[in-house]
Order: structure tokens, then sequence, then C-alpha cells
């Protein structure tokens, strides 16, 4: 029984987490548990395991037998991370990345007796849930957990469910380890939660947030090996595990784990920030019902928590393993940080709340308080970077890099390497670092899965077939009603779920929608697939995501978003028609540029393919040789003139034949029917005469502008030019002015901070002004001369990077030999570390002449360590160390890690050489200091053979 010592206080105190967690240490301290600390994020090794992901983790060489545990009962709240539902963390009330786990366990002491007995005396007498209130799940062979729930502890059968392996059978964490069947804990939140379609069916295990499992007991009788085979355990063991945000939620009764009490400090700090970091500064809101509108405020929270409690176990931002995934939570949190219009680092403000909050329980977050703030801001920095540059559509190529001294090449230019001129990744990754680039593999990740979803949909509706069962009569087709409205009336006649026939397609489903007539342009001809909306007469939704044809029927391909569609019910379909302008902007500009390069290169150029997007258009055509600089110039100042001329264009339906000799331009790989729809451009088509059946201008002045970005060759005997129309050309220009103005302020900065003062005659004044976008697409001749002037202020900022790059280079070698003057005088004032000399130096030189400087001391003395700093504008550190040294355990890349994190940076190499980069100039002196501590604790350690690793 309970005594009334341990009974919980006041009905009036509240639930917060800290009083969860001490209920929690206080009831299985007083049955005989043991509390152990929180075990690293990191699991000791267990090389099977990414994170520890369960309370149990720490645990499993005691369950296993192969180790002996300090007490036959423990209990622990550990720290989790799981990212297998990573995209559900803010879509819902209830998913995190990190979590604390209750968890109470008996190795070869007690078993489900009294784990049952335990989970229910918690329940209901220290935390006070209604007894009726609570529904047990049971593995589906467990009879004997169902004797124990409903005879010893009264459980009703009609509150005991019994589930399958997918829900009742838990482990082993990882590829091996302990497991069995297990029986759950769910509290009924009340039948207003429930949102399944069959409320009669609800029940512990289903979808809906009614029923709000909080307690997991493991009943662990096997031991799993790598291969999955069962092994009885040699003794029988309890893992339980309870996640602490979701209890507190249901004993605070809030709507979600965000709602508690120490994640809504944080939520409410967020708010604050919104105020402060929005441009607009309006604060805004967060909205626990609103699940659309609290999701950003939950995804910074919790991917806040996650990189905090992970930076302080050591786990820290990077491109692989568990690193990687701390960068892809930092990433998509500042993501969602964009929905609250918040465009710069916010997360690392939110750092220190979560130290303050959690820092008593958990001390290694105080500890590294510091590094946690300034990891989590130079993750944010970095990629906000990387972002704003893919947002502006930078697409220029090493020299650009160069000219901006960036850091990173960005994936959207690896892409076009690889998509284009058939770079491998690998070999644009070591060009960049050859430059001293990082490459953007997100970016090119996400462009490559782009590609793979276009392959895949193409394919997808390549093969696609029509079900047989949608009972529509032979030679039925969709009338496309789109060239000359946007919006239009028509009927259901066929719908596809599941590529079957469905009479109708209700809330949330996806599906196919077929209307007698349509305004929406099917895909075709090159140009994609109109988007838009259906509207039912009764309110109902249907986005339209893709257009697409088969066997003349129109398919409307795309989600319900609210309400029910049904065949044949009446629907105004609407395209977007913001969307559909800028796809005729780029389909007349692309038979405006077919008849250019057949004007300019000869009648053998032929259309061999074609994309026309609402963004860029490209075109593929036969021709054998790549094109001059001369003629791409004239074939752009072609369709510009076309466009200048502001001419009709006209569409007409003919026979076959009729067009042919009339003298209408075909795609050789283009089916045609018995008569063809032909448009034409220009007096007779003077401009251009095609067939067609695409969207397009009705006058050629409408497309405004054309720019032609690249060329180059898809396949032999093909070439492809990408090019944009319309305001998307505008917005290129732009760019391309804003960045052209970043660059030169960039280079003046350059030279100022490389030549100290004395490069005036090498600054550059800005030559162009800067055009608001709204008067640039006024005046397209205006754009076409900007246009020249950039090219001509380009070509004056590389001839000035020039003189800039010499100057600079007898800057350094006046700098080497300042420096290898100082050789002796260096070696003179270094201190003894153990049987080592130890010199450090800094200056305000590059790596390049600290590597000098550096090779010649080793030269001049044996047995010696060398660190060296640049205090210019980007600090870097230069650790050098002899064969000497190197055979007394001295390792540079390790030597160099402790004082690049005191810079803000980081870095690495060889034993011998290792080189970091910093933010933090003004703690240069102290860098090196540390450096002389820590080559004391390496000389103070085992030395060991070279090759060879300590530990």
């Amino acid at each position: 029984m309970v005594t009334g010592s341990n009974k919980p206080k006041s009905a009036e105190e509240a639930w917060t987490l800290a009083r969860v967690r001490a209920r929690w240490v206080e009831f299985f301290s007083s049955k005989d548990h043991r509390q152990v600390s929180s075990a690293s994020l990191i699991p000791a090794g267990d090389p099977t395991l990414l994170f520890t992901s369960a309370g149990m983790v720490q645990f499993k060489a005691y369950f296993a037998g192969t180790a002996k545990p300090p007490h036959p009962r423990l209990t622990s709240i550990q720290k989790c991370l799981r990212t297998t539902d990573l995209e559900e963390v803010g879509r819902t009330a209830r998913h995190c990345t990190f979590f604390e786990m209750l968890g109470n366990f008996s190795f070869g002491d007690y078993f489900k007796h009294e784990a049952i007995a335990y989970a229910w005396e918690f329940s209901t007498e220290w935390l006070g849930f209604e007894p009726e209130r609570i529904h047990i799940s049971i593995f589906e062979d467990d009879d004997e957990a169902e004797e124990i729930w409903n005879k010893e502890v009264g459980v009703p059968l009609d509150r005991i469910v019994r589930l399958g392996r997918d829900d009742n059978w838990w482990g082993p964490a990882g590829d091996s380890g302990a497991c069995g069947p297990c029986t759950e804990l769910y509290l009924d939140r009340g039948a207003e939660h429930c949102t399944c379609k069959d409320p009669s069916s609800c029940q512990p295990g289903s979808e809906c947030d009614r029923f709000m499992e909080y307690w997991n007991l493991v009943f662990n009788q096997y031991h799993q090996d790598t291969a999955g085979k069962l092994h009885p355990l040699p003794a029988r063991g309890i893992d339980t595990g309870a996640g602490l945000e979701r209890l507190a939620a249901l004993l605070a009764n809030v709507e979600s784990v965000y709602d508690t009490d120490e994640m809504a400090r944080v939520i409410e700090r967020i708010e604050t920030l919104t105020e402060e970091l929005r441009p607009d500064r309006k604060r805004v809101a967060y909205n626990s019902r609103d699940a659309r509108a609290a999701a950003p405020f939950r995804v910074l929270t919790d991917h806040i928590r996650t990189a905090s409690f992970a930076i302080a176990d050591g786990i820290l931002p990077d491109n692989t393993g568990r690193g990687y995934v701390i960068r892809r939570v930092i990433r998509r949190a500042l993501l969602f940080a964009r929905e609250l219009g918040i465009h710069e680092p916010i997360l690392y403000r939110l750092a220190p709340l979560i130290v303050e909050i959690y820092g008593g329980f958990y001390p290694e977050l105080k500890a590294r308080a510091a590094e946690i703030e300034r990891r989590v801001r130079a993750e944010e920095e970095r990629f906000l970077n990387t972002l704003e540059l893919g947002l502006k559509h930078w697409t220029q190529f090493l020299e650009e890099h160069r000219s901006r001294q960036a850091a990173i090449f960005n994936g959207k230019d690896a892409f076009t390497l690889y998509d284009t001129y058939g770079f491998p990744l690998e070999m644009t990754t070591e060009l960049a670092e050859r430059e001293g680039l990082q490459l953007d593999r997100d970016g090119f990740e996400k462009h490559m899965a782009e590609q793979r979803r276009r392959a895949a949909a193409s394919t997808k509706w390549k093969d696609f077939v029509l079900p047989p069962e949608l009972g529509l009569p032979a030679g039925t087709e969709s009338v496309f009603t789109g060239y000359d409205r946007e919006r239009d009336d028509g009927q259901i006649i066929a719908l596809v779920a599941d590529s079957k026939a469905s009479a109708n397609l209700n809330d949330g489903q996806e599906g196919i929608v077929i209307l007698d007539r349509t305004p929406f342009y099917a895909e075709g001809g090159g140009q994609v697939g109109d988007i838009g909306k259906l509207v039912s007469k009764n309110g109902a939704v249907f986005e339209v995501r893709d257009t697409q044809a088969k066997g003349g029927l129109i398919l409307h391909i795309g989600r319900v978003l609210t309400g029910t569609f049904e065949k044949g019910a009446a629907v105004t379909a609407e395209i977007d028609g913001a969307r559909r302008e800028a796809l005729t902007w780029h389909h007349s500009a692309t038979h405006l540029l077919n008849h250019a390069l057949r004007e300019t290169l000869g009648e053998h150029v032929m259309q061999t393919g074609s994309l026309v997007s609402p963004d860029y258009l490209r075109f593929d055509f036969s021709h054998p040789e790549r094109i001059s600089a001369g003629d791409l110039e004239k074939i752009e100042a072609s369709v510009n003139a076309a466009i200048k001329d502001a001419a009709p264009v006209q569409s007409e339906v003919l026979p076959i034949e009729a067009a042919r000799k009339k003298g209408a331009v075909a795609a050789f790989n283009e089916k045609y029917g018995e008569e063809v729809r032909v448009i034409s451009m220009g007096s007779d088509g003077g401009l251009s005469l095609e067939f067609c059946g695409g969207c397009h201008v009705d006058n050629t002045g409408n497309i405004g502008l054309f720019h032609i970005l690249r060329e180059a060759s898809p396949g032999a005997g093909n070439r492809r030019i990408e090019a944009v129309a319309g305001e998307r050309a505008v917005e290129h220009f732009q760019n391309e002015l804003d960045s052209l103005h970043q660059k030169i302020s960039d280079y003046n900065a350059r030279v100022r901070t490389a030549l100290d003062g004395e490069g005036d005659a090498l600054l550059l004044d800005d030559p162009l002004p800067t055009e608001p976008a709204a008067r640039l697409l006024r005046s397209p001749d205006r754009v076409l001369s900007l246009a020249r002037e950039l090219s001509r202020a380009s070509e004056a900022l590389a001839g000035h990077e020039k003189k800039l790059i010499k100057a600079e280079r007898e800057r350094k070698q006046a700098a080497s030999g300042d420096l290898l003057a100082r050789v002796d005088d260096l070696l003179s004032e270094a201190e003894e570390r153990g049987p080592l000399v130890w010199v450090r130096h800094s200056a305000e030189a590059d790596a390049d002449s600290l590597r000098v400087l550096g090779d010649r001391l080793r030269e001049k003395k044996r047995g010696i360590v060398v660190t060296l700093g640049s205090t210019g504008a980007r600090p870097v550190l230069l650790f050098m160390a002899d064969r000497a040294a190197l055979d007394l355990g001295v390792d540079c890349a390790a030597l160099i890690r402790p004082s690049a994190a005191l810079l803000g940076g980081g870095g690495g190499g060889r034993p011998d050489m290792a080189q970091a980069g910093g933010k933090d100039a003004a703690r240069m002196e102290e860098a090196l200091a540390l450096a002389g501590e820590t080559l004391l604790k390496q000389l103070e350690a085992p030395a060991t053979p070279r090759g060879k690793k300590r530990g």
C-alpha cells in the first residue's frame, strides 16, 4: 500500500515537469530502486545505435548477462533522441526529436506481476489518474498479462485490447539485444479527441489522439542476435519507459507536449523574438489549437532542445553521422523560422534559456553553455548564407565564388555541373576544396531529388493506365477551353483513387478528377501541366498539383483540401493565372528562339526536345558544334527584336498537309493527327510558324524580354539552350545587379583589408545605380542597356581583381621575408615543454607565409612543436611538429581543436601539421596559450607508436 508520506501533495499544485521527475524518483526509490544518472546521447560502446533512443540502452549489457548491474532494481530519467519521425515534429501535438524517458528496470529480480502493479499504483495513487480512464494494450498472445491486469488489478476486459507484434513487441534497441512482449497504458482523453472515420472502432493503438499512450512495460525474455534469431535470456527482466513530456501534458490537461511548463517558456521567448527579429517588428502569437500556425513554434522549441543537448554531449553539426543529423535539425528549424517572418539566426538566442531551464537537472548544459550558443549560431549563419544565395538564383561558377571569397560552393551550381556537364559530385567537391571552398551537399541532393521526382512522375504517367471500370463510353474526351480563359465550369465524369475508379473523393484524399470540360492545360509539347483548384457548388476544394492527359481525357491530379467530390457534381475549375502567364512568356519565346536559331545557324536546326516551365525554358536542337559567343548574342538580339516588334500571335487549326505546305515547322519527335494547330507570329508567320498545341501570348510584346542563361551539350550532335523570359528575365538581371553591387563592395573591403590601407589606387567605384524592379519591368530597353553595363562593369572588376592578386602576392612575399627574418629570435624565445621546444607566434600573415615560417623552424631545431596564428580579418591557426615530437605522442590535429574552438572555428589535419580557421581574432594569444596547455596533456599521456591511436 502507498503510505501517507508518499502520496502527492494538494490537487491544486501544478503538474510541472520538475514535479513529475521528482515523483517518479520518489516512488521507485520507495520500491528499492537505485537511481542512476542519464547516459550520454552517444551510446557507449554500441556501434549499432546512432543515438541513445531509450532508457534501457545503457543497460543492454545487464539484460544480456554480460555485465553485472550495481543493483537488481534501477530507475532513471534518460535524455533520448529519435529522428525517425522528424518530418512529423511540429505537425502533431506529441512528436519530439528530443525527449526525456522515465524508466524502471529489473535484472533477474521482479517480473510481470510487480511491474504491472507498480505501474497501476503510480498512475492512480501518485499521479491521480482516474482508474476508469486507463486502458491497456497487451501482446496478442500474452494471456498472462491479461490475467494480471484483469484478475489482480481489476481492469475490465473491455478496457484491455490485444495488439500484434508491430504494436506490442519491443526491441531490440539496435541490431541486437534484449526484447520481448510489452503492455502499454493509455489514458482516455475523451471522445472529443477522436478523429477516426469510424468512432465506434476507436481503441488504444488507433491513429487519433483520444487514447494517449503514456507508459510502456517491456517484459524482456529474449535476446535477439544480429541475424534476427531469439534466444532465452539467462535472467528475465523488466524495462519500462514513460515519456516525461507526454505524461506531464496529460497531467496538466493541455493540448500538446509543447504546452507543458518548460516548453511553454521557450515558446513565449520565441513570441518575443518575432517582435525583435521580424522586419516589421510585428509580434506573432502562438496558438496551440491552430496546428499549421503552431508548427514553427513547436519545431523551433524541439529542435533547439535537440541541438543544445547534443552539443553538450559532444555531438557537433557535421556532414556525416550523428553530426549530420544535428545539422539537419538546425537547418529544418531555420526553414520553419521563415514562416514566422524571421530570416536571421534565432536558435542561438534560445540556447541560454534551454540552459537555464534544464541545467539544474542536466549540469552538462551549464558546463558547455558558451559552446552550445557558439556552435548553434555558427551553424545558423552558415546555412542562412547558403539559403539566401539559393533563393536569389545564384548560378555563377568558380570565378564568382573567388570574387566574393565565398566559403561555400552551392549545391545548385554543383548540380548544374553534374547535370549539364557530367561532373561527378566527388570531382566537384575536390575542385572546390582545392580552391578552399566547401560544397553544399544539401543543396545538391535537393536538386537531385527533384530531378528524380520529375523522372519518376514522367515514367508514372507514361505507364499509367486508366482503370477499366471508369465506365466512360468509348471515345469520351475532355474539352480543353483554356486558350482564352483561366476559369470555366465543368462536370465530374470520373474519379480515380488508389488507381481505381471511385464514386467520391473525401477530405484529405489524393486522387484524379476528370471533367467534361476544363481550362487546365495537360502537360504536352514541352509545356508543363497547369496547377490550380477545383471548387464544387457545396464549397469543397480540390488542389490540382499537376495536369496530365490520357486517351483524350484530361487528368486533374491532386488532393481534396476540404469537403467531398462526387461523380456527376458540377465544379468550377480555375488555373493559377500568374503561373500560366509565365508559361506563355516562355513558350512563345521558345518559338522565337527556334526561328532565330534556324536563321542564324541554318535550316539543319531541328528541335529535339524542350521544357517550358514558369521559371525558365530549355530548348534542345540538332547542331554539331558549340555556338560561338557572337552567334549567341545575335540569337538573343533576334528574339528581343521580335519581342520589340509587338507582333500579333495567332492560332489556326489546319489539315496537316496544308500546314506543312504553309511552311510550319514541326518537332521531329512529336506525333500529330490529321489536323494540327499552327501558331503564327508576325505577318504571315515571318517571326515564327510552328505546329503547337500549347499556350501563348497574344502579342510578342507581352513577352517583355528574353535572355540566354547558358548553352551546352546534352549529347552528341545536339545542343541545349536555357533561357528566361518576361519577369523572370528582369528578376535575373536584378539579381545580377545586386550581385555586382555586392561583389564590388566585397572587393573594396578586400583591398582595404589585404593591403592595409595602402591600396587606395586599386579601389573601384560602383558604376551602376540600384534599379527598382518595378521600373525595369516597364522598360525592357533599360534592361538590355543595363545588361551591357553589367558586362562592362564585370570586366572592369575582373581586371582590378588581377591587379589585387598581384599586389597581394607581392605583399605576401614581403611578409614571408619579414617572418623568416625572425626565425632565430623565435627560437631564442621558445619555451620548454618537457623534452620539446614549443614556439608560438602570431602575426598578420596568410597561411602560406605561416607554413614557410613553420618549415624553416622545423629545419633549424629538432624536437619542436610550432603553433602559429594569423591575426588578419579571418584568423588562421597553423600547428606543426617534427618527427621527434611525433614519436613522443604529439598530434597536431588533436592539438589544434581546442584552440580553434576558442576562436569560434574548426579545422583538422595530420599529426605533423594541422590548420584551422576562426572568427574571433581578439582571442588569438589565448588560443596559442591554450595550445601549450594541451601540448602538456599530450606529453603526459602514455606515448603510442605512430599510426596507432590511444585508448
